[in-house]
């Protein structure tokens, strides 16, 4: 290897990274070079996947681990790329990405004979005193690579710690002089990351009791089922126990028809009642002014990171929490279960089992009658009760509809591992996860369903020509009601009687006179159609699937009453 650079290819691929979401600056020229010399020479490498944004491709990353589970790798500019990874690295944080942030660094030198120094004048003013200042709040490990040998040791350290439970971003920069500095005489050997928390025999026998010994209890669940496995085995526990699950749709985490199935962020009755609520894996297991448990229900926990420490204010006392992976902690929880599963345990739990689904029958005929409605204010839950029966069995679904967000979790029947959201707060990062996940799973079809507002907030045209670019195609379905209602909800309810509510006009949130969502679907080379009916939409997704398998991206503007 002639420099740290072609080292630094060499690592990623021997990391198991697949595909390197790229966007170029002055800084990235050895990087680049070192690409193509793997290419031409067809030495191991991943392949570069040029994004038009920054924030593009940090979604992306997401997307692809989402569906694959592997390490990811972006590379960004400098100071300025940096910054415009923007809410991408939020979501990156909060959904425990693995993923190693690679970003330029000013050249430190104006010397002529150092190879990679300062040649043009942007190089000044893009130099911040801290560059990774924008990053600390939200990565789990900042470095600055100072020189070539050293490059192998930083990179191997960033890749253990992303990939380290609780895992996130790590942030790496690289100097353009380092990258053009020697290798190291040897590679650095890979650094194995800790093996997944297993949860303490004393604590998981304390929820075990807790839970036999409970007459209500109640299972609230987020993300558990990142590890599909673990969504047969929670079956089998709440089965047991006769227990409802709430579970929050941030993966397939319980089977949406399932008798047992409290609902997708809803469930404010069996919380109010419940006397033994076990959190599984979510940052907010309810929202306490709007429903909580009763002050005397024991709250137990199981979780990688259950402190939340990265929160300031998260406040959920439990009784027992335990630091665990689930798919480790539930195997276990349910053997302690089965031995304490008495005789006469098990026949009330069978009991208690018959009475939740008689109630939650009344809850699931809803959720049917809102799929087969006419009514307007049922629109939302018709149209993806319609999608969902257009789409294949093997389609990946990313739902990032924040309004209809309960609609989607009403409607939307996937198998464990082919849902996905972002469990964060920064919206806009379906459209880039589309390429991620596409590429990460090529021959199944994978959808973004999202409003329009998080719609223009994926910069839609950088999204769907960087797909076109990369040879794949996703389909993106819009939930369009003409504007921001997540943002006008709170001023009807903070200012019922107030200004806004009076005139009936919220300018700050309304999309009026939108942009020809489908136009822009075919200016970046893909196709799209309207949906104002449930019944148009199995031929716009027969359509649109035909683009996708096209090797290009199609859009679905169903059009929604505003709210």
């Amino acid at each position: 290897m002639k420099d740290a650079a072609e080292e630094l290819i060499w690592l990623l691929a021997d990391e198991g990274v697949e595909h390197l979401f790229f966007n170029p600056g002055t800084d990235t020229a050895p990087i680049q070079e070192a690409l193509a010399a793997a290419r031409a020479a067809g030495s191991p490498h991943p392949r570069s996947v040029l994004c038009l944004h920054e924030h593009v491709a940090l979604s992306a990353a997401l997307g692809h681990h989402a569906v694959s589970g592997g390490p990811q790798a972006i590379q960004v500019h400098v100071d300025a790329g940096t910054l415009n990874v923007g809410g991408a690295l939020h979501n990156a944080q909060r959904n425990h990405t693995p993923v190693v942030i690679m970003a330029g660094r000013s050249p430190y030198s104006t010397d002529p004979a150092v190879p990679g120094h300062r040649d043009a004048a942007i190089m000044w003013p893009q130099e911040q005193p801290d560059q990774a200042a924008a990053m600390r709040a939200y990565a789990r490990w900042v470095m600055e690579v100072p020189r070539g040998r050293e490059l192998g040791r930083i990179v191997r350290r960033a890749f253990q710690v992303a990939q380290t439970e609780p895992r996130g971003p790590a942030y790496v920069m690289l100097p353009r002089e380092m990258l053009m500095d020697p290798p190291a005489d040897a590679r650095f050997p890979r650094l194995r990351a800790p093996r997944p928390p297993a949860p303490d025999p004393a604590g998981l026998a304390e929820v075990a009791a807790a839970l036999a010994a409970a007459s209500r209890p109640v299972i609230v669940v987020g993300t558990a089922g990142r590890t599909p496995a673990v969504v047969a085995c929670l079956v089998r526990i709440a089965s047991l126990l006769g227990a409802p699950v709430i579970d929050q749709r941030e993966r397939i985490n319980f089977p949406l028809r399932h008798p047992l199935y409290g609902g997708g962020l809803g469930g404010d009755a069996l919380l109010r009642e419940a006397d033994c609520v076990l959190v599984l894996d979510t940052d907010v297991p309810w929202v306490p002014a709007v429903v909580a448990p009763p002050a005397d229900a024991v709250v137990l926990q199981i979780d990688v990171d259950p402190a939340k420490v990265s929160m300031p204010t998260w406040a959920y006392p439990a009784a027992v929490a335990l630091e665990a992976d689930s798919a480790t902690a539930l195997p276990m929880l349910e053997a302690a279960l089965a031995e304490r599963a008495t005789p006469e345990r098990r026949a009330a739990w069978e009991r208690r089992c018959e009475d939740v689904t008689r109630r939650l029958r009344v809850v699931h005929e809803e959720w049917r009658q809102r799929a087969a409605s006419a009514a307007p204010a049922d629109l939302p839950d018709a149209c993806m009760a319609a999608l969902d029966r257009a789409l294949p069995g093997d389609a990946v679904v990313l739902e990032e509809a924040v309004t209809n967000r309960l609609a989607c979790a009403r409607q939307i029947d996937r198998a464990p591992g082919a849902l996905v959201t972002a469990g964060a707060p920064s919206l806009g990062w379906s459209m880039g996860a589309g390429i991620g996940a596409a590429l990460a799973a090529p021959g199944r079809p994978v959808v973004a369903v999202c409003g329009d507002g998080t719609f223009h907030f994926g910069i839609p045209t950088a999204a769907m020509w960087s797909a076109h670019r990369a040879g794949v195609g996703f389909l993106i379905v819009v939930l369009d009601n003409g504007g921001y209602y997540a943002s006008k909800r709170p001023v009807l309810t903070l200012y019922p009687g107030g200004a806004s509510a009076a005139a009936g006009r919220f300018p700050e949130t309304e999309i009026t006179d939108p942009p020809d969502l489908v136009a822009i679907a075919r200016a970046c080379g893909g196709d799209g159609a309207v949906v104002r009916h449930p019944d148009e939409m199995a031929a716009a997704v027969e359509q649109g699937l035909a683009t996708v398998r096209a090797g290009r991206c199609a859009l679905i503007d169903v059009k929604l009453p505003w709210p």
